[in-house]
Parts: C-alpha cells; sequence; structure tokens
C-alpha cells in the first residue's frame, strides 16, 4: 500500500503516460513509412499538442484534488488523418522527410521521458534503502 501510494503521488504516472503515448505515435509513424507508397494510403498520427493540453488539464486538475486522488490511466489521444502533405496522383499524402522529422522528434521525447522515470525510481529505490544521494 505505502509504495503503490508513493508511486501515484509523484510524476511516475504522468510520465509513464507520456511514454505510451510516445510509443504508439512511433508505430504509427512506422506504419506511413512502410506504406509511403501505398495508393490511397493516408497518413495516421497522434496530435502532440492535443496531448499535451489534456495532460496540461489533469495535472492541474490533479494538484486542486491533493495527491492520489487524480489519475492519468483514461488519458489517450486520438488517431487523426494529417493534412499537412501534399497529396499525390496516386491519393496519398507522402512526405518522407517530414516522417523522418516526427520519428527523430518522438524518439527524444521517448528516451528523454525513459532517463526521467528512470532517475526517479533510482532515487526511490535509494530512499526504499535508506541511502542518501
Amino acid at each position: 500500500m505505502f509504495v503503490e501510494r508513493l508511486l501515484n503521488q509523484g510524476n511516475a504516472p504522468l510520465l509513464e503516460r507520456v511514454l505510451k503515448f510516445t510509443a504508439a505515435r512511433h508505430r504509427l509513424i512506422a506504419e506511413n513509412v512502410v506504406n509511403i507508397d501505398t495508393p490511397n494510403y493516408r497518413q495516421k498520427d497522434l496530435s502532440v499538442e492535443k496531448f499535451q493540453e489534456m495532460l496540461r488539464n489533469r495535472v492541474a486538475l490533479r494538484d486542486a484534488a491533493g495527491p492520489g486522488a487524480i489519475g492519468f490511466a483514461d488519458i489517450d489521444a486520438e488517431i487523426e488523418h494529417p493534412r499537412r502533405n501534399v497529396l499525390f496522383h496516386d491519393g496519398n499524402n507522402r512526405s518522407m522527410e517530414q516522417l523522418m522529422t516526427d520519428q527523430a522528434k518522438n524518439a527524444m521525447m521517448h528516451n528523454f521521458v525513459v532517463e526521467l522515470l528512470r532517475k526517479q525510481y533510482a532515487a526511490m529505490e535509494m530512499a526504499l534503502k535508506e541511502r542518501i544521494a
């Protein structure tokens, strides 16, 4: 009970949700790359801006409600079909450059969140072992 409350009080649930979001977005970007030459394929993506807005709103609710009262498990982004690229004659809206840029940004965010989680869990482990950093 104590460890569960300790894990759910801090930023770990928030970071875990961001990690799941970046993993899901990475899968969609990979699917877009695979289907780059598929006629009439419409690219899929998860809106980073909408996801961040949902997280901001939930953090504000959590801060007002107190520790452990509000969680992040139900926050999910919806799949969108972006229209930012040129529509080709075969009905595909591809841009390999944009896909690779999105993939690199998403991978950097994923790695950053993994590192933050690793450090947070390491700090908790040290606290549980009663060590001073």
